[in-house]
């Protein structure tokens, strides 16, 4: 089957029968890429193989001379009480409906069909199923052993690089973005500076013309006694801001005025705490105002929250409690609400609840299946595998569900020794 590319890229895509849409979702090219495809895409394979293997058994089953549905599924028949029907069971005693069989059928199936008994329906859905699980997983291992593990090999290689690359190209984008943040951050900084060496030139061109002229002469002449700290000089304390003070006083007086200066500093407590107090302040405003530019900046570069409406959540091809395709199912959506606060399994559309691929075995919880009218079908999970109610450790969950259910108004049908599920009708006033 040819594969095809999505835009410009090297994987190979299967496309849908009819169609130029993938089996993964992606608008296809309309040429083949089957000859220089550097790798297959894994979920178009898997839903490829299962349509392909869908197929054959459908084929099967127009074939006159091939083997039977019960040969394909490996299963016997066998009949179930007094009923007219004829069940099929895998051989454990049981049918693939979930009841207990009475005997197997040894005598010719034809001869109990012309006496007008019929096959059980429920058993030959099953039985389809299970023919087509066992087809697909025989096509696996074949196509395991016929793979040459070095062609395996580099196909890993091959999809872990295309990884590394996807992950360096998001790390190149996040450093440009820190580049760009780190300049915006280094220009804000160099305006903070310019501001504050404006301010301390205002500074000192204020105590400049503070001290040029005479008030501050007459100022220091009727010093206070609450001052910070006491000058003593041996001329008048005004000669210290006007020269013209003293230019009249003898030479003596002059060199007087020349000498050493003695300063005797003592500060008051209440200054320094005023003085503590509004440095303080200063540096919470500060404080302050930098963590408002940066919650602004960082709220400018930061990629917008996408809102998610509904009762079901889903990501990325997954829904929780059930496959995305019946997530909005009005009878899931109710069983979902009764079943709140049990754990859900992660599910994908793709998921081989018989036989779990490798990512899908750590899937844990249970799984809702709409069926007809009210009645839902409830799973139980543990590795990505749905259970027995018989199996040791994890059957008894079956139970816990057919509890929840039973104490939230819906209508739980009786559960076999062998059940894979619960049964349940949704109340009328849910």
């Amino acid at each position: 089957m040819d594969t095809y590319a999505h835009g410009y890229g090297s994987t190979g895509h299967y496309a849908k029968p009819g169609t130029h849409v993938s089996y993964c979702g992606r608008e296809l090219q309309h040429t083949p890429n089957t000859g220089i495809a550097a790798r297959i895409c894994t979920p178009c394979a898997k839903a490829e193989k299962r349509d392909r293997v869908e197929a054959e058994q459908v084929a099967a089953d127009r074939a006159t001379n091939g083997p039977t549905l019960a040969e394909r599924a490996s299963v016997r028949y066998a009949t179930v009480g007094t009923g007219r029907r004829i069940h099929y069971s895998p051989g454990n005693d049981d049918t693939l409906c979930g009841r207990e069989i009475t005997e197997y059928v040894c005598s010719d199936l034809l001869a109990l069909l012309n006496k007008g008994r019929e096959l059980c329906t429920p058993c030959i859905k099953a039985a389809e199923k299970r023919a087509h699980d066992r087809a697909l997983a025989a096509k696996a291992e074949a196509e395991v052993e016929q793979a040459d593990p070095l062609d395996t090999l580099l196909a890993d290689v091959r999809e872990l690089s295309a990884q590394a690359d996807t992950q360096l190209a998001d790390i190149r984008e996040a450093a440009a973005e820190l580049d760009i943040l780190a300049t915006e951050i280094a220009a804000w900084g160099a305006e903070v500076d310019a501001l504050t060496e404006a301010q301390q030139a205002v500074t000192e061109i204020a105590e400049a013309e503070a001290a040029d002229g005479t008030w501050r002469g007459e100022w220091i002449g009727q010093q206070a006694d609450d001052g910070l700290f006491v000058v003593e000089l041996p001329a008048e304390q005004g000669a210290l801001f006007d020269d013209r003070a003293t230019e009249a006083a003898a030479p003596a007086a002059v060199e007087e005025r020349r000498a050493p200066i003695a300063v005797r500093a003592s500060f008051r407590g209440e200054d320094l705490d005023r003085i503590r107090a509004k440095a303080e302040a200063d540096r919470a405003a500060h404080r302050d105002e930098f963590d408002a530019r940066r919650a602004a900046e960082a709220a400018r570069h930061a990629p917008e929250p996408r809102a998610v409406e509904g009762v079901i959540v889903e990501h990325a091809g997954t829904a929780e409690g059930s496959t995305p395709a019946n997530a909005t199912h009005p009878n899931v959506i109710a069983a979902r609400a009764a079943l709140d606060g049990l754990a859900a399994a992660r599910m994908t559309d793709h998921h081989d609840v018989t036989e779990p691929a490798e990512d899908e075995q750590d899937v844990r919880g249970y799984l809702i299946n709409p069926r007809e009218g009210e009645r839902v079908a409830v799973y139980w999970l543990e590795g990505g595998r749905i259970i027995r109610r018989d199996t040791p450790w994890h059957g008894p969950a079956l139970d816990c569900l057919a509890d929840r259910l039973r104490r939230r108004g819906w209508k739980v049908e009786k559960m076999l020794t062998s059940s894979l599920c619960v049964f349940a009708h949704r109340p009328a006033n849910d």
